[in-house]
């Protein structure tokens, strides 16, 4: 009985932090719009470097057997597959989010639950019950009626926060590694690739003392912005099934949908 307990209060747990972790993603958008005058590149390398700089100290203090699972090449492979997609997703998302495409974002964010659904009942078998079923077939026919009804949209935008996020979601749920330490692995490998970049291929990001001082006091709250909803969203996902995970998801889309109609004023059907 007190197993139960504890399982429904986990699973409870898991439900409410992964649908944070999508509400926080969505208000991003706003974060990253103030800080327009950088170039994305710029602040995806932030991004990175920051983020690694707030996993590490968890990772040092309570000890996580981290050794052992970096000895382990399949697990080391996914978690860098699974940091490609996200460090990807991120410089798209920065970018719409600079450049007035939050409706594209919204859009993609809203196609990605369904790859995650997918995935979660072809290869994990999860039974979904019906009216989840009959929600996700009225939703994907509403989605993809706007589509072919709203012009002037940015496919490539949607189309690769689509399948980066749905990827990513995907791999999180393939892997056996807490929220810590996955992405502590992933931050870590990305955080390398940038070096690699800025020392073989000139790779160039501005300094603090090149921003504004407006960029320089926001740019230093990336890592936070960055990691908070990961952590949430990694600690839910190994603990509630991959079909309730994708149904969270809309959460995020829905989020960038009401910015860019009531912030942005961005019309939902452009003539």
């Amino acid at each position: 009985m007190k197993d139960r307990a504890n399982h429904l209060k986990i699973h409870t747990l898991s439900i409410m932090l992964s649908g944070l972790a999508q509400f926080f993603l969505g208000a991003s958008s706003l974060y990253w719009r103030e800080l327009g005058e950088v170039p994305p590149t710029t602040l995806v390398a932030y991004r990175i470097i920051l983020s690694t700089a707030i996993i590490s100290p968890f990772v040092l203090i309570y000890r996580r057997s981290l050794c052992k699972n970096l000895l382990k090449p399949k697990t080391l492979i996914l978690h860098c597959t699974a940091a490609l997609f996200i460090a990807t997703n991120w410089g798209v998302f920065i970018w719409a989010s600079i450049n007035g495409h939050i409706l594209e974002s919204g859009l993609g964010y809203l196609l990605a639950p369904f790859i995650s659904v997918v995935l979660g009942v072809v290869i994990y078998r999860e039974a979904l019950k019906t009216r989840e079923t009959v929600s996700i077939c009225v939703a994907f026919t509403s989605i993809a009626l706007f589509i072919l009804l709203t012009e002037n949209l940015n496919h490539w935008t949607y189309l690769s926060i689509a399948a980066t996020w749905g990827a990513y979601t995907y791999l999180k749920k393939s892997s056996s590694l807490d929220a810590i330490n996955g992405i502590f692995i992933e931050t870590l490998f990305l955080t390398t690739c940038l070096a690699l970049a800025i020392w073989l291929l000139d790779f160039r990001i501005l300094l603090p003392g090149e921003l504004t001082s407006k960029s320089t006091r926001l740019i230093w709250l990336a890592g936070a912005v960055s990691t908070t909803p990961l952590i949430f969203f990694s600690y839910a996902t190994g603990k509630i099934p991959l079909s309730v995970t994708g149904l969270l998801q809309f959460i995020l889309p829905l989020t960038l949908i009401t910015i860019s109609l009531i912030t942005l004023e961005q019309p939902l059907v452009q003539p």
